[in-house]
């Protein structure tokens, strides 16, 4: 439950920049409503190939997509994943981290990348290239985590990320149009 709390508390601070949610851990067996049981209770764990496993625990979700963010707890490690949901089955997926410590420390390691690459006046200055950066550290440091995955639990930070390539683009080609050379538009920005 700390280790919970302590990832929660994470990835709050850096909210706007991340595409996933985790529960409070006060509110886990309400969330696990829909997944490990009906709304009356019932176990929706039947032992059945594709159906909810017994050992899932279900610690929070893809905003964007709704899929579940899960602890494996019977496997050794226990480590996390999302699955993809409305498929018919549940399976599909792919790994975040190898225990909830590790997913941990790779939202710590977003959250101090991204204090460093911001600046009191301007804000928030980072390029996709930065990011995938970060995403290859955390999938190096861990050997669970799915690149891909990471890349999708931070898809706000490369659409801002993205925007600020194409503002600085566009910014570029506007100097260049007013005849600036390299060294004008290069001290300009």
């Amino acid at each position: 439950m700390e280790q919970l709390r302590t990832l929660k508390a994470a990835s709050e601070k850096i909210c706007e920049f991340i595409d996933f949610e985790i529960f409070d851990p006060e509110q886990l067996d309400r969330e696990q409503i829909g997944y490990a049981m009906d709304p009356e209770g019932n176990s929706l764990v039947t032992g059945e190939e594709g159906a909810w496993q017994d050992g899932w625990l279900v610690i929070g979700y893809m905003t964007t997509t709704g899929d579940p963010i899960i602890i494996e707890t019977d496997e050794p490690g226990q480590p996390v994943a999302v699955l993809m949901h409305g498929l018919g089955y549940w399976g599909a997926g792919s790994y975040i981290a190898g225990s909830v410590a590790q997913f941990i420390e790779g939202v710590n390691r977003i959250s101090r990348f991204l204090s460093l690459k911001t600046n009191g006046e301007s804000g928030l200055q980072v390029t996709c290239d930065e990011l995938n950066g970060v995403v290859h550290a955390i999938s190096n440091a861990d050997e669970y985590a799915d690149g891909d995955i990471w890349k999708m639990l931070l898809e706000p930070a490369y659409r801002y990320g993205q925007h600020q390539e194409d503002e600085l683009a566009r910014q570029v080609k506007a100097m260049n149009e007013r005849g600036m050379s390299i060294k004008d538009i290069a001290e300009k920005l």
